[in-house]
C-alpha cells in the first residue's frame, strides 16, 4: 500500500495528542479549579486503559479499528469536557475518554512506524519525525490557547474546537486504507505473555514511566507554576510552553539525523537526553527572570524530544513479532507517570505536604534522576536496541 496517508494518518495522531496535551495545562486545569486533579487523574487512568487495550486490536484487528475509535473518543470527550457544569462525576467520565482516545491514537500511531519503515536506523528516524508533530501541535496550541484565552474565550468555546478537530481527524482515518492486521499469538492476550517474559521490557517500560511523568508534569502544572507563582502574563506562558514545544521539535529533528546517521543507537541517545533532563528541569526551578525561564525551558524540551519516540523503537526494534502490544504496554508504563507523577503534585499541595507548586515541581526533577537509572539499566539488559547498525527488519 502508499505509505504516505498511513504517515499523514500518524502525524495527525501525534499531532492531535500535542494539542490535547497543552489543552490540559491552558485551559481545563485553569477552569476547573479545585476538581482538575481529579480530572487529571481520570485522564490519565483512560490512558493507560487505552494503550492497554489498543495494542492487541492492532495486531488482531488492525491499526484503522485503533485509530477511528480512539479519535471518536477524543472529539466527544473533549466536546464534554466544555460542558460539565461543574459535575466532576461527568467531568471524570469526559476526561476519561479523551485519555483513552488519545492513548488509542499514540499507540497506532508508533505501531504504523514498523509499516512505514524498512530499517531498524528507519525505525528510529520516522519515530522522531511522527513524534515530532506532538510538539507541532502543542507549539501551536500553546501560543493559540494563550492568544484565546487572554482574550477572553472560555472552556465551553474552546472544548468545541477540539470536538470538531477530533470528528475532522476521524473523517480521514474512516476513508484511508490502513495496512492489514498481523494477528500474531493464537489470542488477543497470546502476545503479551511473550513481551512481558523479557527484562528489557521491563527497563524500557520504567524509562517510559518515568519520561512520562516528568514531561506529563510540564504540560499539567507549568503554564499554572509561571502564571500563579512567577506572575507571567497568560500570553507571556503561552509564549514559554511553545517554548518548551519548539525545543521537543528541535530535539526531535537532532536525534532523528542522529539516528538516520548510525552516529547513536537509540538507547545511549535517550540516556544523554536523560541526564538533560535531570539537570534542565531543576535550573528551571531556580530560575525567575523571563528569559532564563524561556532558555531553560527550551533545553529541557530539546532533552525531552527524542525520549519518548526513539524509547518506543527499540521496543518496536526488540519486538518485531508483536509489535503492537509491545508498544501497547509499554506505553502503559508511560501512562502509569501520568497516573502517579502529575497528580502527585496537585494532591501535595491540596494537602498541604508542599507549601506551594515550586516545591512540588521537585518531584518532577527526582522523577528525572531515575529516569537516567533505569535508561541504564536498558542499556545493558538491551543487545540490538543499543546497536548503531541499520540492519533490515
Amino acid at each position: 500500500m502508499k505509505k504516505i496517508p498511513l504517515i499523514v494518518a500518524a502525524s495527525l495522531g501525534a499531532f492531535v495528542f500535542g494539542i490535547i496535551s497543552t489543552f490540559w495545562g491552558q485551559v481545563v486545569v485553569p477552569s476547573l479549579g479545585s476538581i482538575a486533579t481529579t480530572v487529571l487523574l481520570a485522564n490519565s487512568i483512560g490512558l493507560v486503559i487505552g494503550s492497554i487495550l489498543a495494542g492487541p486490536v492492532i495486531d488482531k484487528l488492525g491499526n484503522k479499528v485503533a485509530m477511528v475509535v480512539g479519535i471518536g473518543l477524543v472529539a466527544v470527550g473533549a466536546f464534554g469536557l466544555g460542558h460539565i457544569g461543574g459535575s466532576v462525576a461527568i467531568g471524570f467520565a469526559m476526561a476519561l475518554l479523551v485519555g483513552i482516545g488519545g492513548s488509542a491514537i499514540v499507540t497506532g500511531a508508533n505501531a504504523a512506524v514498523g509499516d512505514i519503515a524498512d530499517t531498524d536506523a528507519a525505525r528510529g528516524n520516522w519515530g522522531n519525525i511522527i513524534n515530532n508533530f506532538f510538539a507541532v501541535g502543542a507549539f501551536i496550541a500553546g501560543n493559540t490557547f494563550g492568544v484565546l484565552v487572554g482574550k477572553g474565550l472560555k472552556m465551553t468555546e474552546l472544548a468545541t474546537y477540539m470536538g470538531v478537530l477530533g470528528v475532522a481527524v476521524c473523517v480521514y482515518y474512516v476513508v484511508i486504507s490502513f495496512p492489514p492486521a498481523k494477528a500474531t499469538g493464537a489470542s488477543m492476550t497470546a502476545g503479551a505473555g511473550q513481551v512481558l517474559s523479557r527484562g528489557i521490557f521491563w527497563a524500557l517500560a520504567a524509562s517510559l514511566f518515568f519520561y512520562v511523568g516528568c514531561e506529563g508534569s510540564v504540560w499539567y502544572w507549568l503554564n499554572k507554576y509561571l502564571t500563579e507563582g512567577l506572575k507571567f502574563t497568560a500570553e507571556a506562558a503561552g509564549v514559554t510552553i511553545s517554548v518548551f514545544a519548539l525545543g521537543i521539535i528541535i530535539g526531535r529533528i537532532i536525534s532523528s539525523v542522529l539516528l538516520a546517521r548510525n552516529l547513536l543507537g537509540p538507547l545511549p541517545l535517550t540516556l544523554i537526553g536523560a541526564i538533560g533532563i535531570a539537570v534542565s528541569f531543576t535550573g528551571l526551578l531556580f530560575a525567575e527572570g523571563l528569559m532564563a525561564v524561556r532558555v531553560l525551558t527550551g533545553v529541557a524540551g530539546a532533552c525531552m524530544g527524542p525520549l519518548f519516540p526513539t524509547l518506543l523503537a527499540a521496543t518496536g526494534i526488540n519486538f518485531p513479532r508483536n509489535i503492537g502490544t509491545a508498544i501497547g504496554l509499554a506505553i502503559t508504563g508511560g501512562w502509569l507517570g501520568y497516573v502517579f507523577i502529575p497528580p502527585a503534585i496537585g494532591y501535595a499541595l491540596n494537602m498541604g505536604v508542599v507549601s506551594n507548586l515550586r516545591n512540588g515541581l521537585f518531584l518532577t526533577s527526582g522523577a528525572a534522576v531515575l529516569l537516567v537509572l533505569m535508561n541504564v539499566i536498558a542499556l545493558g539488559l538491551s543487545g540490538k536496541g543499543n546497536s548503531k547498525a541499520a540492519t533490515a527488519k
